[in-house]
């Protein structure tokens, strides 16, 4: 037999509507279908409206979580360009250093497909080295500025970046070379 408690708990205190639980026996899946267009990006998010003064611990553990994921997707942009930063610098090296030797070795002879033979000059090596390595770095600052820009958009506040100043640094240094090369200096 079940006992009318006159709308209280077994504790004696008065029942209130579980938002948890759902009114109708479809309103569960009507949230879980807004749950997963939110992480889809089909369902625009509700978001709380700043000063409001939402406190509960889940927003506050949603907004640490996501200024966390915010800041791992910029420390990745971070290490892209550093790894950019390193292959560039090799190509620009190598290219100065066999620009260099070539200004005293003679032409490279290669044997092409079919017995074909072309002469190809060393310093059109290193200049090919020199100039790749320069456009990578510069390409690399304009996808790390461009991707900064896009977490910005999302929250993450501006921090200084010294792989972004070392990697325009290196862009000048790397035309420095080039013209170092080019006017045999």
């Amino acid at each position: 037999m079940i006992e009318d408690t006159g709308g209280k708990t077994p504790n004696g205190e008065p029942r209130t509507p579980s938002a948890a639980a759902p009114a109708t026996p479809a309103g569960w899946a009507k949230r879980a279908l807004v749950g997963l267009g939110c992480v889809f990006g089909i369902a625009p998010r509700e978001t709380p409206v700043p000063g409001t003064g939402a406190t509960d611990v889940g927003t506050r553990l949603a907004h640490e979580r996501t200024d966390l994921a915010l800041l791992r997707n910029y420390m990745a942009v971070e290490r892209t360009l550093m790894a950019w930063i390193r292959t560039s610098l090799s190509m620009i090296s190598f290219g100065f250093t066999i620009g260099k030797l070539g200004q005293v070795m003679t032409d490279v002879e290669v044997r092409g497909f079919l017995g074909r033979v072309r002469d190809l000059s060393v310093e059109s090596i290193a200049y090919f080295l020199v100039i790749l390595g320069t456009l990578s770095l510069l390409g690399a600052v304009v996808q790390h500025w461009l991707e900064v820009r896009n977490l910005r958009a999302m929250g993450f506040r501006r921090r200084f970046s010294i792989a972004f100043v070392v990697a325009l640094l290196l862009s000048v240094v790397g035309g420095f070379a080039l013209s170092s090369l080019i006017l045999k200096l």
